[in-house]
């Protein structure tokens, strides 16, 4: 049996609110350790009135995620194609991830992701599934510069492996604080150094 809702918007905020609390406990507490209970306290709700907006503690994954990819990786495919050549693509995705990887909100979902979903593969499939989630997207990206030059699969294959490359330094860096080299270097010297890589890597293999 459905609920009604007497005013659409005010019920749209509340639970975007609820999804906000959601997103912090889950990354900050985990997952599998945080209740419908421990939601709907930080909510200042009732666990009753908590049930009114999401069935389920899995529900409110689906749709924070949902939520998360559409306004983070949403927006950013289309900024993106702005890149003239492979370089500019690979500066443009390397630089915007970095950047965004300061916003905390960026930051908590991002460990959901990529630290919580270790404990619990429910996240995962919970990105999956998500109408949002446009790997394709992404691939179409790299493509446009690689085609011709790579087979389909390696085309998947370099977008993983840069991809991997820059996930791996934003935990490091904006996570853990830590860097797995004795030098010092800053974003721009990593991003730089990623790009050529990647690169070179492509002109020494069409050669």
């Amino acid at each position: 049996m459905a609920v009604k809702v007497l005013d659409p918007a005010a019920f749209q905020i509340r639970k975007e609110t609820i999804l906000q609390h959601a997103r912090h406990l889950f990354a900050h507490k985990g997952y599998a350790e945080t209740s419908m209970d421990d939601i709907a306290q930080a909510c200042h709700i009732q666990k009753a009135s908590l049930y009114h907006y999401f069935e389920s503690k899995h529900k409110i994954l689906q749709e924070m995620v949902d939520l998360e990819v559409s306004e983070w990786w949403g927006v950013r495919l289309k900024e993106y194609e702005a890149g003239t050549t492979l370089r500019e693509t690979l500066l443009l995705i390397a630089t915007l991830f970095l950047k965004d990887m300061a916003d905390i909100r960026r930051q908590e979902f991002f460990k959901i992701i990529h630290f919580e979903s270790h404990k619990d593969p429910s996240i995962l499939k919970a990105l999956k599934e998500s109408p949002t989630h446009n790997r394709k997207g992404l691939y179409v990206v790299f493509a446009r510069h690689l085609e011709g030059k790579l087979p389909q699969l390696k085309i998947a294959m370099f977008m993983t492996q840069f991809m991997g490359g820059l996930i791996h330094y934003a935990a490091l860096s904006r996570l853990r604080s830590e860097n797995m080299c004795y030098e010092k270097f800053d974003d721009t010297a990593y991003v730089d150094q990623l790009v050529d890589i990647f690169v070179k890597g492509i002109h020494a293999g069409s050669h």
